[in-house]
């Protein structure tokens, strides 16, 4: 009998051992179906990407049953929330459940929930969630929303109302000083600007600069924001809804710029996507840049936006330059050195 427990003994350690071991690595595969560790789609579009320790977090708005992936007024009535999903390895995903659901009644029932972003502030001990609703039922065209959670898998509490503050997509960043800052559609004049957000991360403050300037024909909305190699890149999609679109960057050196424009970093409308977010592989050196296939399948072919496929794609940045690349790859490994692009690139 002794021995018999000794044996139960070892085993159940091996097993916690190997329950807690980080996945093996693996290759991601665009233009492909995205399944979850159960076998089920992944549903989190317009994704971001938080890590605490060992752990990533992928947060980003459901589609189920909205097959046409209408946004606004019309889309509200799918009642689509915030799904979070995990994993070790970037490629095996577990689906933790939904973050923040429609209430019964309230302001947040008036309209589609869009760009999840969440961060953790170690001074109060929360994890502060970011998104728009569009519309509002205000005359405000959309409203920025702040949510609060204790875990990273939520439940967020919802901390502001209607009449928050005004934007399109967004995108959140926390400097290596703990210092929080948000970019993103300036009260939907599609500029792009950055701000600073105040200690606790639940509101701007009045430090602001614009990143990326609408005007002489140029408009932004898909706004992503990173620092990587020591510069800070603010980068954004054109106004097309769901329709593909080409990614335009600009460079600086602080958060709060002053940005230099660069121009285009993808090809082909950013191969048939729109950019969601960048995130940052610290083991390899790669940046990754988030996108979505807007209502395309594996085969190039109309799907319902539940099954848009996911593209996440290599971004090479030279600091000294300020060339970024995107890199279109269908198959490759997240973990492999990141490559910087010769100086004679365009």
């Amino acid at each position: 009998m002794r021995n018999n427990n000794r044996f139960s003994w070892a085993a159940a350690v091996v097993i916690a051992i190997i329950f807690t071991l980080p996945l093996p690595a693996a290759d991601i595969r665009n233009h492909s179906t995205w399944r979850d560790t159960q076998g089920n789609i992944i549903d989190c579009h317009e994704g971001g990407i938080l890590r605490m320790g060992g752990t990533f977090y992928w947060y980003g708005r459901a589609y189920k049953g909205n097959i046409d992936g209408i946004y606004g007024a019309g889309g509200a009535r799918f009642r689509c929330g915030l799904n979070c999903y995990s994993s070790t390895n970037l490629t095996s995903w577990t689906f933790r459940g939904a973050i923040l659901t429609y209430p019964a009644t309230g302001f947040l029932t008036a309209g589609t929930w869009h760009r999840p972003r969440v961060l953790y502030n170690a001074q109060t001990g929360k994890y502060v969630l970011w998104f728009f609703m569009f519309p509002t039922g205000t005359p405000r065209a959309s409203t920025l929303v702040v949510a609060t959670a204790d875990s990273p898998t939520g439940p967020f509490t919802v901390q502001t109302g209607p009449d928050f503050g005004e934007s399109g997509d967004l995108a959140l960043l926390q400097d290596p000083d703990g210092q929080g800052y948000i970019a993103y559609d300036d009260q939907m004049r599609r500029s792009l600007r950055v701000s600073r957000l105040a200690p606790d991360f639940l509101k701007l403050t009045s430090a602001t600069t614009i990143a990326l300037k609408a005007g002489a024909g140029r408009v932004y909305e898909g706004t992503s924001l990173i620092r990587h190699r020591g510069k800070y890149i603010v980068a954004g999609s054109g106004v097309e809804g769901l329709n593909p679109t080409d990614t335009t960057y600009a460079v600086a050196d602080s958060p709060l710029g002053p940005y230099t424009y660069k121009g285009l970093m993808s090809q082909q409308k950013t191969w048939q996507s729109q950019i969601s977010s960048f995130f940052y592989l610290a083991e390899s050196g790669q940046l990754i840049a988030l996108c979505e296939q807007w209502l395309i399948g594996p085969e190039g072919k109309r799907v319902p936006a539940e099954l848009s496929c996911q593209l996440w794609l290599p971004v090479a940045f030279d600091p000294e330059t300020g060339i970024a690349r995107m890199q279109h790859l269908e198959r490759w490994n997240p973990w492999t050195p990141a490559t910087t692009p010769r100086r004679s690139d365009p």
